[in-house]
């Protein structure tokens, strides 16, 4: 995974931003790995569109409309992923979004914010009106010491075989109460692009055997994150969900990395403080198109 630019220094702003950068940059990836993949950056807004049947793998970012033009922008860009077919997408906000009513504007033209209106898509995920907490850490400075607060007989491995792959899918799929398809898309594109070829890295926890566990580090915009962190019900309260976040951002430690950032829910943010984060400034939300 990349190791290009890492933050070294930031200011409190720059790696309060890298919570959206990497982000992006795990669009990039996608969109220049996965084949038949579309991605168009512009000074307004961007957009990114690949094969996997997930919201993730399309969508539109670093939205920066005046008023005047939002409205034309939007319909332009909604009719973009229509003529592709595209079932849905996440419309992205963040701190640099503009206009400030965009979110309004977009649930005007039918789409979900992820605040209290996509449980049936999500009903593992909560989140407040003000959208996913950004947060960030000091990969110098991390509570270690999780990593052996677990219970015997939890381990720890990186996704190296299909079956590993099934059983991330499972675990992300029970965990956050999304629909298999949801999850199988992750499956599709790690497959695509051969295991141990991603631009991201997929880990398993197990407990006993069983898997209860995931998480998916990948590495941009400077900095370290993770994505899909999740813990079956039966083995929350262990701290197993904070060792699994960990480990996989001290091996990025290792490759050179200083900072680490991440959105989290709501039901996160506790378990993330207890292993070195804290809150930053940014708060990212998602709206969610519908074809049809």
């Amino acid at each position: 995974m990349e190791t290009k630019n890492i933050l070294t220094h930031p200011s409190e702003a720059e790696l309060a931003a890298a919570v959206e950068e990497n982000l992006f940059d795990l669009f990039r990836a996608m969109a220049a790995t996965l084949p038949g993949s579309e991605i168009d950056e512009g000074n307004k807004l961007s957009r990114h569109l690949a094969f996997p049947t997930n919201p993730m793998f399309k969508g539109v970012w670093r939205t920066r409309l005046t008023a005047a033009e939002a409205d034309e922008a939007i319909d332009e860009t909604l009719a973009w992923f229509k003529n592709r077919n595209a079932p849905f997408l996440f419309w992205w906000t963040g701190p640099g979004t503009t206009p400030d009513d965009l979110g309004e504007r977009l649930m005007a033209r039918g789409l979900l914010s992820m605040e209290g209106q996509m449980e049936a898509l999500a009903k593992g995920i909560k989140q407040t009106a003000l959208g996913a907490p950004g947060m960030v850490a000091d990969l110098r400075d991390m509570n270690e010491a999780a990593l052996k607060q677990v219970p015997p007989g939890f381990t720890i491995e990186a996704v190296q075989a299909e079956a590993a792959l099934e059983d991330f899918k499972r675990v992300f799929v029970e965990s956050y109460e999304i629909p298999e398809w949801a999850g199988q898309a992750w499956v599709d594109a790690t497959r695509q692009l051969g295991i141990g070829r991603t631009p991201w890295q997929m880990y398993v926890g197990y407990l006993d055997g069983q898997a209860v566990a995931t998480n998916m580090l990948f590495n941009g915009g400077g900095v370290a994150s993770v994505y899909a962190v999740a813990t079956v019900p039966s083995a929350r309260g262990k701290g197993i969900g904070g060792a699994i976040t960990l480990k996989p951002l001290l091996e990025a430690r290792d490759m050179g990395y200083r900072y680490a950032v991440l959105f989290a829910t709501e039901m996160g943010v506790h378990a993330y403080q207890r292993i070195g984060f804290r809150l930053s400034e940014t708060r990212i939300n998602r709206y969610l198109w519908r074809n049809g």
